[in-house]
């Protein structure tokens, strides 16, 4: 009778962040699970990173990996719309790596599925402010199905074919 008159309580046990800084000072972020990637080839280049083909990695909690010929590092994303949406926005801050001379860059590339011909439109600018000029290309949306994200490294044959 008594345990009819106090109700019911549910405790949760509280999820640990994913985001920490460790023993040794250093930030440490966990990585979701997989979730798409884009196999872009760019058809207009920035002159300083002429690499014609990269391969972004997602992550179901807004973690990127990025690779191409002259690029390894991950990122923080935000998508606005749907990866199935005929035509989707993400925006993209780079984590400090040797990639942007150890500092952060903002990108945002809009994605256009044009049934046999999608594209993609690319703007970016470095933390000193530079604009850099507008970039394009055609891309590939996949399933990303890399469940350690340290593991991918460019290699010629993850190229648009």
């Amino acid at each position: 009778m008594l345990m009819a008159m106090m109700g019911t309580v549910s405790v949760q046990a509280e999820e640990p962040d994913l985001t920490v800084i460790n023993k040794d000072g250093a930030l440490q972020v966990q990585v979701g699970e997989p979730t798409f990637k884009h196999t872009l080839h760019y058809r207009k280049l920035y002159e300083e990173k002429p690499f014609p083909d990269a391969v972004i990695y997602y992550y179901q909690n807004g973690i990127y990996k990025i690779i191409s010929q002259g690029e390894d590092h991950f990122g923080l994303y935000v998508l606005q719309g749907k990866f199935s949406d005929q035509s989707y926005t993400i925006r993209y801050i780079s984590m400090p790596s040797r990639d942007w001379g150890k500092k952060t860059a903002y990108h945002q590339l809009t994605f256009v599925d044009g049934g046999d011909r999608s594209i993609f439109i690319q703007n970016a600018i470095t933390d000193t402010g530079e604009q850099i000029s507008q970039q394009n290309g055609v891309y590939q949306l996949e399933n990303n199905t890399e469940t350690n994200a340290a593991n991918p490294e460019w290699s010629a044959d993850k190229a648009i074919k």
